[in-house]
C-alpha cells in the first residue's frame, strides 16, 4: 500500500488509483462496504456513524457548558472545547452528503479509465502516474497532519491527569472513581481519533477529485498544442484527432457535473463556520493560552486553514488551467487544414471559452481569494473582540 505514496515498485498506473486511500478510509469508517462485508461490519458502521455523526456534536457542545459552568474547566480550556466542537457541528451535513453520494463518486472511474487509454506518449503516462500517486499522498497528508493534532491536543491533559476533551457521557462521571475517569478518557480519544478520521476524508476527497480533473485538463491542452503538428498525418487524421479532443473536454465537464454538487454542499458547510472556528481559535491563542495550548491550537489553526485552502487552490488552478485551453485551440494549427477542420475548431473555442469555476452553492466562488477573505474576516473578528476588551474581563 505504500508504494502508492513512494512511488518506487508500482509502474504506470491509472487515474482511478487516486482514490485508493480514500475509499479505503471510506470503508474503515463503514460507509463503503467491501464486497465481502458481513453483519459485524455492519454493526461496526452503524455504532461508528451513529456516535460519531448524529450523537458527537450533542455530546461535545453539553459537556464543555457543563463543566464550565460548574467551574471544573478553566475559560482557555472551554475555548478549546468551543474551537472544536464548531468545527464537529459542521461534520453531520458534510459525512451525510458523502455517505449519499458514494455511488456517484465511483461512477467517474470508468469515464476515467476510457480517458487514460488515449495516451500513449511517455510524458502523458507519467503525468497519469503522479496524478494517482499524488492522490493518494494529499490523503495521507491530511491523516499525519490531523493525527499530529490529535497528539498535542492530548498529550497535555494525560500527562496532568486530566481527560482530553470532557464529552458528556451519562451516568459517567471522571471525578467519582478511577474507572469512571480511565471510561472518560477511552471515549474520549475514541471519538476524537474517528472524528478526525472522518474530516481526513471529508476535507481532502475535493482536493483528490479536483487533481486528477485539472491532471486530464492538462493532458487535454497538450493534445491540442499537438494538433497538426506531424505532417505525415493526412487532413481525416487530423480531423479525428480534433473530434476527439473535443470528445475529451465534453467528458471532462461530464466528470465536473457528477462531483461539483458534492463538493459545492462540503465547502459550503466549512465556509459557514471556518471563520468562527479562526477567531476563537486566535482569541485562545493570544490571551489565555499556555504555551502547549498555544502550540495546539496553531496546529489546529493550520488544520483549519487546512480544511479549505488544498481544495481553494486547486480549484483556482483548474479555473486557470481552463482559461489556457482556448488559447492552445487558436494557436493550434488550423489555417492549413480544411473548411470541416475550421467549423470544428470554432464550435471548440465557442465551448472552450466558458472558464471552469466551481461554486460553493451557487453563491461564492471556491478559490483562493474566497478563503484569504475568510482569513482576514476571523481576524478582523478578532481585532474587534480585543479592542473591546472582551479578553481583559474574562480573565478578571
Amino acid at each position: 500500500m505504500f508504494e502508492l505514496l513512494s512511488g518506487r515498485g508500482i509502474g504506470n498506473c491509472p487515474s482511478s488509483y487516486a482514490f485508493i486511500y480514500l475509499f479505503n478510509t471510506f470503508t474503515i469508517l463503514g460507509t463503503n462496504p467491501p464486497s465481502d462485508a458481513g453483519p459485524l461490519y455492519y454493526i461496526w458502521s452503524a455504532f461508528l456513524n451513529t456516535f460519531c455523526i448524529i450523537f458527537s456534536p450533542f455530546l461535545c457542545t453539553v459537556g464543555f457548558i457543563m463543566k464550565y459552568m460548574q467551574s471544573t474547566i478553566t475559560t482557555m480550556q472551554f475555548l478549546s472545547g468551543i474551537q472544536a466542537g464548531t468545527n464537529v457541528l459542521g461534520i453531520p451535513p458534510k459525512c451525510l452528503t458523502l455517505a449519499f453520494s458514494l455511488k456517484r463518486m465511483r461512477s467517474i472511474e470508468p469515464l476515467l479509465d476510457v480517458m487514460d487509454a488515449r495516451y500513449t506518449d511517455p510524458e502523458d503516462v507519467a503525468l497519469i502516474r503522479q496524478a494517482a500517486i499524488m492522490g493518494n499522498r494529499l490523503v495521507f497528508g491530511f491523516g499525519m497532519t490531523y493525527l499530529t493534532y490529535m497528539l498535542l491536543t492530548i498529550t497535555p491533559p494525560l500527562i496532568s491527569g486530566n481527560v482530553p476533551l470532557s464529552i458528556w457521557i451519562p451516568f459517567l462521571d471522571e471525578n467519582q472513581s478511577t474507572l469512571h475517569h480511565l471510561m472518560q478518557v477511552v471515549m474520549d480519544l475514541f471519538l476524537m481519533f474517528f472524528l478526525l478520521f472522518h474530516q481526513v476524508v471529508n476535507d481532502s476527497y475535493g482536493t483528490v477529485y479536483i487533481y486528477v480533473i485539472r491532471t486530464h485538463l492538462r493532458l487535454l491542452i497538450r493534445r491540442v498544442e499537438r494538433l497538426c503538428v506531424n505532417g505525415e498525418k493526412s487532413v481525416e487524421d487530423n480531423m479525428a484527432e480534433l473530434v476527439d479532443c473535443v470528445t475529451t473536454h465534453q467528458q471532462i465537464l461530464s466528470l465536473l457535473t457528477i462531483i461539483e454538487p458534492i463538493i459545492s454542499v462540503t465547502m459550503f458547510t466549512q465556509f459557514l463556520i471556518i471563520a468562527i472556528i479562526l477567531c476563537v481559535t486566535m482569541v485562545n491563542m493570544f490571551i489565555f493560552a499556555d504555551l502547549s495550548t498555544q502550540i495546539a491550537s496553531t496546529f489546529y489553526f493550520m488544520c483549519v486553514l487546512m480544511q479549505t485552502s488544498p481544495c481553494c487552490y486547486f480549484a483556482t488552478e483548474l479555473k486557470a488551467d481552463s482559461e489556457r485551453l482556448p488559447l492552445a485551440i487558436f494557436h493550434c494549427r488550423w489555417m492549413d487544414q480544411d473548411q470541416r477542420f475550421r467549423k470544428v475548431i470554432i464550435y471548440f473555442m465557442h465551448r472552450a471559452q466558458s472558464p471552469i469555476e466551481l461554486m460553493a452553492m451557487k453563491l461564492f466562488p471556491i478559490n483562493v481569494a474566497t478563503n484569504i477573505s475568510l482569513a482576514k474576516f476571523s481576524f478582523t473578528l478578532f481585532t474587534f473582540i480585543k479592542e473591546m476588551g472582551v479578553g481583559q474581563d474574562a480573565r478578571e
